[in-house]
């Protein structure tokens, strides 16, 4: 059986996270701080995630409204389904904690694959037709040398289908410090 499907790169501009804090309490539970910088190291904004909550807290903004409309834009590229209200503070909240979030992880993995040898896949199923709840983030280690088509069509696709209510993966592939980032939506089986 093969699977069609579209693989849309995801778009980030010149921004990057720095200080990037992930905490386990003793709960259990993940809390994230870190700090979204411009290309050249001016500080942005900062951003820190409670354990357990979909909500940010946002401090230390020092935004123009031209990046916030660059940022607005990129999220748009990266999720042309989903459209962002600059009027409403809490919506703006979410959305820079969303893509800040998105930074971090690449900011780790870029770091980690670093020390790695490997390929470091880290991946979350998702579905274009609304948003999914109790999903998390995933992370698999595979042999040097694997390609992007591989992971994608060998392990993640399979991995999708058998999950019916889902139709994405968003995914982050590092290897030796450079993370390329995909949204992948199933298109069809033949």
């Amino acid at each position: 059986m093969k699977i069609k499907y579209l693989k849309r790169p995801q778009k980030y501009g010149d921004y990057q996270a720095s200080r990037v804090i992930w905490i386990t309490t003793l709960n259990d539970e993940l809390l994230v701080k870190f700090s979204i910088l411009d290309k050249d190291g001016k500080l942005l904004y900062k951003i820190t995630e409670p354990p357990e909550s979909e909500d940010f807290s946002l401090s230390d903004c020092v935004l123009s409204t031209e990046q916030l409309e660059e940022i607005k834009l990129l999220l748009g590229e990266n999720d042309p389904d989903f459209e962002w209200n600059l009027s409403d503070e809490e919506e703006v909240v979410f959305m820079l904690g969303f893509f800040g979030e998105s930074l971090a992880r690449r900011h780790w993995l870029a770091r980690d694959s670093k020390k790695d040898t490997g390929v470091i896949v880290d991946y979350i199923f998702d579905s274009s037709e609304k948003t999914s709840k109790g999903e998390f983030f995933q992370i698999d280690y595979f042999e040097k040398g694997i390609t992007e088509d591989e992971v994608i069509e060998n392990f993640l696709l399979p991995k999708l289908i058998e999950r019916e209510e889902l139709d994405t993966v968003m995914v982050n592939i590092a290897e030796a410090g450079v993370v390329n980032s995909y949204r992948v939506t199933i298109q069809g089986t033949e």
